[in-house]
């Protein structure tokens, strides 16, 4: 987008001229609205002078005729006459002096029977129409009355002795009237003739009496194109022959009369019109003047001002150069008895370079030492992951121009959440600072280590000849931590995973090589840690496999793939069905049945997991309810919790909310949990089960013995079960250690007042030997297998009688079967 320029000081000239441009049109429309106004009131005040005085001839006019009748009639003694003859007959010898002296045209005499007694013409319709108004009214009647040309009409009644009736009516030309108009309003009048809708013109408008016949045909002949008759009689007539000015205002004669006959008032207005212009002509002159004389002022006035702003404008860019020094040289000052705002504004744009000045040192010292923290890690003073990436990416663009390798070492310590969690954070950060100096002295000059978040450290190597000097420094960092790390009184032996990533292609991302080294790094703890592994493709589609595997169970979930078995579990010496304990099957539609050992591990830790595990609950207590209906009571179902779904938060309101919808106890169910997931946190284990507690669950550790196997966390946490892992089952018999194990474990167990369930049971030796030490709860093939769920009562019709397990068959194990979590 192209910002034309514009300066201050035309656009402040601008805004002026328009201020007063806007000035000069109002005052101008006020004054020609003032001249409009007054020529209105002048054209409305002789229309009004005009109308007076033609009702005032009118008026004479009928008084005349009045005055003469009655002195007629005295005359003749009407008043003493028993008929009306001899009044007619001095009527028509009185006629010629009548046309003389007061323009009489037409007499006509009638009596109450509307009886012609005296005419000198026809008896028109109208002067019948007036005479019965007479008579009607018994008063004088007058009308103005325009057959041919415009005459006043009056009617006047007279009685005789016998008080008889007659009207008599005589009309008079108004001729004599136009020409006293004329002396009176000192103008030229005219009766003119215009038919409805017509406009004002020769070829529609008849003159037919004028003061100045001349004039009054020329202005009719000028056929202006608004001279619309209606417009006219609102608004007058404005005409200009040659050299003059008229304005014709019309006058209806009679409002009785159809015919159109009008008065027309002509008024020469020449000179008010010639006044008008004059006025107008001053007004716009003496306008212009000042206009042109206040522009001139105010650009003088302001022309100083608007320099010194595009002064100032041209210098401020110098502060965003940071050139402060250069901007203070500016004379923006101009010495003057009085300051103004713009030395107020120079002042202040001087104490803001010195202000900025200030601050631009501040800020390039504070850039630095973001600089630092952006690329330095603030516990260990390592460099950070951006650093790492920056490096990184510049390590691979010179692999081209050096023709070397160059190596990622992912490094995680092991089991170093055991160190916070069993002795706070400050020994944890602690611990990190150690192991940080270690990595740091493990790696050359040349080469970069950093902390990449949490316990992970990632070391870059550059011109390498190949993947060996990597595995060399490895070894180093391995070294390094196999001494101990001494922290106040305390001691800890701290080993690391780690995962090698090396290439010799430029064109590799350097995310993609870290994750490399990642996932090598988890392969290598998932073999026991302490020890190093390099990447290879198998890894990389193990991870791809592990994130099929992932998107697969939401598809199982939804296509409702996933089911239960039950495998049973009985009292060692009643054989009573104690409960079962609930097992995942997974049947694929391609792959077939898919062992829990397969998927279990790949998913614990995955969000699918807690899903999962949230589906194999609902559908537990599902079987409860429809074992209840089969007709046992008291039997509880072990559900087994993966790591991931014990620490979810919404697990209480989870339960407790499927207790109330299925409305059952929490002593039909027991929660199943590894050594691993109880001192995975042990605050958390502790709350979270305690408020399971609360609720009425019971709680297992499965796998005993497999772990940590500490009486310390048994005492801290409200277990009621323990599980004898089938592990030591297997060789109780042959091996003497493991027969030991189970025995003490046994004794110890019940000194704690728990329950001991002993898993993989498969002969009768076990079973025996089993129930001997006194043990509780038997699981395993010798009893049954795990049961799916479709065929669990048919299971239960001939394995049990009223509760209690049948004499057990021998059974091939299932190596396709494993637990859910």
């Amino acid at each position: 987008m192209n910002i034309k320029f514009v300066g201050v000081p035309t656009k402040l000239l601008v805004l002026i001229i328009s201020t007063l441009l806007l000035l000069a049109v109002g005052f101008s429309s006020l004054s020609y609205w003032r001249l409009q106004a007054d020529y209105q009131e002048f054209q409305q005040n002789n229309i009004v002078q005009g109308q007076v005085q033609v009702n005032l001839h009118n008026s004479i006019l009928r008084t005349k005729i009045t005055v003469w009748l009655e002195s007629f009639t005295d005359l003749i003694q009407l008043s003493q006459q028993d008929d009306f003859s001899n009044l007619a007959l001095q009527l028509e010898k009185q006629y010629d002096a009548l046309q003389l002296h007061l323009n009489v045209e037409d007499i006509w005499l009638v009596d109450e029977k509307q009886n012609i007694l005296f005419a000198t013409n026809d008896f028109p319709a109208v002067v019948q129409d007036n005479i019965a108004q007479v008579f009607r009214l018994q008063e004088p009647e007058h009308r103005i009355y325009c057959p041919q040309s415009c005459q006043l009409l009056l009617s006047l009644p007279l009685l005789n002795k016998q008080g008889d009736m007659v009207v008599v009516t005589m009309s008079t030309s108004l001729v004599d009237m136009l020409f006293a108009l004329k002396t009176t309003l000192d103008r030229d009048v005219a009766v003119i003739r215009i038919p409805a809708n017509g406009e004002i013109n020769s070829s529609s408008a008849k003159v037919i009496s004028a003061s100045n016949m001349r004039l009054t045909e020329s202005l009719l002949a000028m056929n202006k194109p608004d001279s619309a008759l209606n417009q006219v009689l609102a608004q007058g007539l404005h005409l200009d022959l040659e050299k003059n000015s008229y304005l014709i205002n019309l006058l209806t004669l009679s409002e009785q009369d159809k015919q159109g006959f009008y008065l027309a008032l002509i008024d020469d207005v020449t000179a008010y019109k010639a006044k008008n212009d004059a006025y107008q002509k001053r007004f716009i002159l003496s306008l212009s003047l000042i206009f042109s004389l206040l522009a001139a002022f105010v650009y003088f006035i302001s022309s100083p001002f608007t320099k010194r702003l595009l002064l100032l404008s041209n210098a401020l860019p110098l502060l965003a150069q940071k050139k402060f020094d250069q901007f203070r040289q500016v004379d923006l000052k101009r010495p003057r008895m009085f300051a103004d705002e713009l030395d107020v504004l120079a002042h202040s744009s001087e104490e803001l370079s010195f202000e900025l000045e200030q601050l631009n040192l501040v800020v390039e010292q504070k850039t630095k030492e973001l600089e630092n923290i952006a690329m330095y890690d603030l516990l260990t003073g390592l460099p950070n992951r951006n650093m790492l990436n920056y490096q990184l990416r510049k390590s691979l663009a010179n692999i081209a121009r050096h023709k070397s390798g160059v190596a990622v070492l992912f490094l995680d310590l092991d089991d170093f959440k055991k160190v916070n969690d069993s002795n706070g954070h400050n020994i944890g950060d602690k611990l990190l600072i150690q192991a940080a100096e270690r990595v740091r002295v493990s790696v050359g000059e040349l080469d970069l280590a950093s902390r990449f978040g949490g316990d992970e450290f990632v070391i870059v190597l550059s011109h390498l000849n190949g993947v060996d000097e990597a595995i060399e420094v490895a070894e180093k960092v391995l070294l390094q931590f196999k001494e101990s790390i001494k922290l106040g009184s305390n001691i800890f032996y701290v080993s690391t995973s780690i995962g090698i990533a090396y290439t010799e292609s430029a064109t590799e991302k350097s995310d993609d090589l870290i994750s490399h080294a990642d996932i090598a790094m988890y392969e290598a703890k998932d073999n026991g840690g302490g020890q190093y592994h390099i990447y290879h493709q198998e890894m990389f589609q193990r991870v791809a496999h592990r994130v099929m595997l992932e998107g697969e169970v939401r598809q199982a979930l939804a296509k409702q793939q996933f089911s239960l078995s039950l495998q049973p579990q009985i009292c060692a010496k009643t054989k009573k069905l104690y409960g079962f304990e609930a097992l995942l099957r997974w049947q694929h539609p391609e792959r077939g049945m898919i062992s829990p050992e397969d998927f279990i591990p790949i998913l614990e830790n995955s969000q699918h997991m807690i899903e999962l595990g949230y589906w194999i609950i609902r559908r537990c207590f599902e079987l409860v309810i429809s074992i209840k209906e089969y007709g046992l009571e008291n039997i509880r179902i072990a559900i087994n919790l993966s790591a991931g779904q014990f620490m979810d938060a919404n697990l209480p309101h989870f339960l407790n909310d499927l207790l109330v919808e299925f409305s059952l106890t929490a002593k039909n169910f027991e929660l199943e949990l590894t050594e691993q997931t109880l001192v995975k946190d042990m605050d958390h284990t502790i709350a979270m089960m305690e408020s399971l507690k609360v609720i009425g669950f019971s709680f297992a550790i499965d796998d005993f013995g497999t772990g940590y196997s500490s009486l310390a966390y048994l005492k801290k946490m409200p277990v009621d079960v323990i599980k004898i892992d089938k592990s030591f089952i297997f060789g109780m018999l042959e091996n003497h250690s493991d027969f030991q194990i189970i025995t003490s474990t046994i004794a110890m167990v019940k000194n704690l007042g728990l329950t001991v369930v002993a898993e993989g049971v498969e002969t009768q030796a076990q079973l025996r030997s089993l129930t001997e030490n006194d043990c509780d709860i038997i699981q395993g093939y010798y009893y049954s297998k795990p049961i799916p769920e479709k065929d669990l009562f048919t299971m239960l019709d001939k394995q049990t009688t009223k509760g209690y397990w049948k004499v057990a068959k021998k059974i091939e194990p299932d190596l396709s079967t494993g637990k859910s979590a």
